[in-house]
């Protein structure tokens, strides 16, 4: 067995809706779309980045979903899936996911997290200090270290997990572990994970993963760089439109004469910001619409959201149809828009 293949990803992507939060009533947190990639790729990637050529994602009713969404090929990775169909918890997906594969050792990630650890070395760490499960920490912003959603298992630690029931990795897995005498291990991170918890830090992530585009020399295939933007090659942007800080720009995207966008701002396919609009600090999925004169700050809009003309919304999810406005530091939210002022960028946390 190669020493990749003895290492195997699982990633944790069940969808339990938070309280009060707007983005689960649209769409599985794992599939939210980043800097227009589904949020569990970037997890994905990270585990093909590092070598790992199998991984298993771990979901509950949004397994399908997922499938459809996720394109093995485009991740150089083989896919499968455990469907936790009775609420298992961390722990217990793990064990169902690994007990059927060969490999002694398993790179687990939470699927609404962006992992930033080397997994070589990672794994390295684990297996010197010869733990059953190693728990990757990271400073926050007090400066305290805690969990970023990553851990690596030794096979051994599937004997500790009951076949049944729910089994947590904090409250029930690590605590029953010590009290077997086993190793648990702590590797510290160079950054916290970014993580998406709510509507506030699922904005600041793709803001982060959009500004990371900007500043790569190679745009992804379709896209090329205007200036600090990365705009798809089938997308109409008027030669008045002012383009103003790290923006991502999807296909069919149309923006209209005198139109003004200021980043980080990503928007997905076939959206339409219509003339003298000003779009700033927000997210669109796919097939929105900013009509004529509307100014949009801080906003994520859903897929077919529409702003119509001359409104004005502010630190809003914007669905179709209809619109939620959860609770969002007011500090800059609120100010009326400068155009000509690119504002600073937001950093997950």
């Amino acid at each position: 067995m190669s020493e990749s293949a003895s290492v195997h990803g699982i990633v944790i992507a069940g969808a339990y809706p938070a309280r009060h939060s707007a983005l689960d009533a649209l769409v599985p947190r794992p599939l939210l779309p980043v800097a227009q990639q589904p949020l569990i790729t970037y997890a994905l990637r990270w585990m093909s980045n590092g070598g790992l050529e199998r991984a298993t994602i771990c979901a509950n009713s949004a397994a399908r979903a997922i499938r459809g969404q996720l394109d093995a090929a485009a991740l150089a990775m083989r896919l499968e899936y455990v469907e936790d169909w009775n609420p298992r918890g961390a722990a217990g997906c793990v064990r169902d996911a690994g007990w059927r594969r060969d490999a002694c050792t398993f790179v687990v990630a939470d699927g609404t997290a962006v992992p930033v650890a080397d997994i070589g070395d990672l794994v390295e760490s684990h297996r010197a200090a010869e733990a059953v499960l190693t728990v990757v920490v990271a400073a926050d912003a007090t400066g305290r270290l805690a969990p970023s959603g990553v851990y690596v298992f030794d096979r051994r630690v599937f004997d500790h997990i009951p076949a049944d029931g729910f089994q947590d990795i904090k409250e029930r897995l690590i605590p029953r572990l010590y009290d077997a005498s086993e190793h648990v291990a702590t590797y510290v991170a160079p950054a916290a994970a970014p993580r998406v918890v709510n509507t506030e830090s699922y904005l600041a992530l793709d803001h982060w993963a959009v500004e990371r585009l900007a500043r790569d020399s190679d745009p992804p295939s379709g896209f090329r760089a205007r200036g600090d933007a990365v705009v798809h090659d089938s997308a109409r942007v008027d030669s008045s439109a002012r383009l103003l800080g790290p923006i991502l720009v999807g296909p069919s995207v149309t923006v209209c004469e005198g139109a003004t966008l200021v980043g980080p701002l990503s928007l997905g396919a076939k959206t339409s910001v219509g003339r003298g609009s000003v779009v700033s600090r927000s997210v669109a999925w796919t097939g929105c619409t900013v009509d004529d004169e509307a100014l949009v700050d801080r906003c994520m809009l859903a897929d077919g959201a529409r702003v119509e003309a001359r409104k004005t919304a502010f630190a809003s999810v914007i669905a179709a149809e209809k619109a939620h406005r959860p609770r969002l530091p007011g500090r800059a939210l609120w100010e009326p828009l400068v155009s000509v002022l690119r504002p600073a960028s937001a950093d997950p946390v």
